[in-house]
C-alpha cells in the first residue's frame, strides 16, 4: 500500500484518475489484500479531504461492480445486469450503474464491504472459495456535477494455468478461459499504452472497455 497506492490519494484528490490492480494467480492472496489496501486508503483518503480547505465542497461517490463471464452486475444493486456502452464521443458509460455517496471514512467502508460480500466466487482446484470475477470498486469526487477525481481499485479473477482446470466442470473451464482471456486482453491495452501506440485495443474485453478512461 505505502509504495503504490498512497501517492495516489492526493493526486486524485485534486483532479486526477489512478487505478490499482490486484493481478496474480488464483489463491495468490488478491483479495486479501485489496481488501486490506482499501481499509487503508479509507483513512488517508479522508485525512486527505478533511486536511485541505480547498477539497471542502468534494463530494464523494462510490460504485461497486463486477465483470462475471462477460456480464457486468452491479455489487449494491442485488447484482442487477449493468449494459455497457459507448457515447458518440467515445466515452464509456456502465448504464444504470448504482453510485452512493458517502459522508466520511466508516460510510465508505461500510459500503465496500458490502460489495466484496456480493462477489461471485467458487471452489477451484487451488482455492476452495477463489472470486471467479473481476470486481471493480470506483470512488469518484464531485463538485456539484463537476468532475474531480476518480480511484478505481480492481481485483482481478486469478489467472490459471491448465493443470489446475483438469478436474473441472464446462461452467468453471469456460469463467477460466473467459478470465484468461480478459486478462491478455488487459495486457494488450497496457502494451500498447506503454508504447505510445496510436491505437490501444480497448474492446478486446469488458474489462478494457469499461477501464478505458
Amino acid at each position: 500500500y505505502l509504495a503504490a497506492v498512497q501517492q495516489m490519494v492526493p493526486f486524485v484528490c485534486g483532479g486526477g484518475r489512478g487505478t490499482v490492480f490486484a493481478y496474480g494467480q488464483t489463491g495468490s492472496g488478491k483479495t486479501h489484500t485489496m481488501v486490506g489496501i482499501q481499509e487503508s486508503l479509507v483513512l488517508d483518503l479522508w485525512a486527505e479531504l478533511t486536511s485541505n480547505e480547498k477539497y471542502a465542497k468534494h463530494r464523494v461517490f462510490v460504485s461497486y461492480f463486477e465483470i462475471y463471464g462477460g456480464r457486468c452486475q452491479d455489487l449494491l444493486n442485488e447484482r442487477q445486469r449493468l449494459q455497457v456502452r459507448e457515447d458518440g464521443s467515445g466515452e464509456v458509460v456502465v448504464g444504470d450503474l448504482h453510485e452512493i455517496e458517502v459522508e466520511d471514512g466508516s460510510a465508505l467502508h461500510e459500503v465496500m464491504e458490502t460489495g466484496n460480500a456480493n462477489r461471485t466466487t467458487h471452489a477451484t482446484e487451488s482455492n476452495d472459495e477463489s472470486s471467479r470475477s473481476h470486481a471493480i470498486c470506483q470512488i469518484t469526487m464531485r463538485i456539484g456535477k463537476k468532475f474531480a477525481g476518480k480511484l478505481a481499485l480492481i481485483d482481478l479473477a486469478g489467472s490459471e494455468r491448465g493443470s489446475d482446470t483438469k478436474s473441472h466442470n464446462q461452467q468453471r473451464r469456460l469463467e477460466g478461459a473467459e478470465i484468461n482471456k480478459s486478462l491478455l486482453s488487459l495486457k494488450e491495452c497496457i502494451r500498447a499504452l506503454d508504447s505510445n501506440s496510436g491505437h490501444v485495443p480497448y474492446r478486446g474485453s469488458k474489462l478494457t472497455l469499461v477501464l478505458k478512461d
